[in-house]
């Protein structure tokens, strides 16, 4: 398996699991960025999985009926049981379309990979695309990293559909803010929450 990442950087995947693939993402290879501020967040990495990939990792090419209208496979599932036998975590949406693994932040650092997965209809052509010539199905892994590259340095890294995308980009130029003391005056000010923007890579 190779991970095309955004700027041409080409690596070699050695795992041969989902549980693994994350635990790479974040030791070995060390995607995504650190916090802006003590107050912010760390930018998690993207990953977006190729049918390649899903068949790698035992995921299918496609969702059934019943799953596309669930928006996620079955919590019975062989790769959501492997992840909670990791002890990783997924958020309420479960593992679908785009989907949050994690596990509980220790201190200020946060062990969390993101995933897009364009077969499942992540990046629909009615919001990512041209609807009436879609390309992105047909693109080389290397020239969808570079495309959705491009929209992560000229807007953000998607983290989901485009209106959650939106939401989290008027969150980001509005970032929330939060009291903290001034050692030298001992006066309480307000301070904001900066968010690093995570790099996205293709596997």
């Amino acid at each position: 398996v190779l991970a095309y990442c955004v700027g041409g950087l080409v690596l070699d995947v050695p795992a041969k699991s989902l549980p693994a693939l994350v635990d790479w993402t974040l030791t070995e290879a060390r995607l995504g960025q650190p916090r802006l501020h003590r107050n912010g967040r760390d930018g998690d990495p993207l990953l977006v999985l190729t049918a390649a990939a899903l068949e790698r990792y035992g995921l299918p090419t496609a969702l059934s009926d019943e799953e596309r209208r669930a928006g996620r496979l079955p919590d019975g599932h062989k790769a959501v049981r492997q992840l909670t036998r990791a002890d990783w975590k997924l958020t309420r949406r479960g593992l679908g379309p785009w989907a949050r693994i994690y596990r509980p932040a220790e201190g200020a650092k946060r062990h969390c990979v993101q995933l897009c997965i364009p077969a499942w209809n992540a990046l629909d052509a009615r919001e990512w695309d041209d609807r009436n010539a879609p390309r992105l199905p047909s693109m080389h892994p290397a020239d969808l990293a570079r495309y959705l590259g491009a929209y992560a340095q000229r807007v953000m890294t998607p983290r989901g559909t485009a209106a959650v995308t939106g939401l989290e980009l008027m969150t980001a130029l509005h970032p929330p803010t939060r009291a903290e003391k001034d050692p030298v005056t001992g006066a309480f000010t307000r301070v904001l929450t900066l968010t690093s923007v995570p790099h996205a890579i293709l596997i």
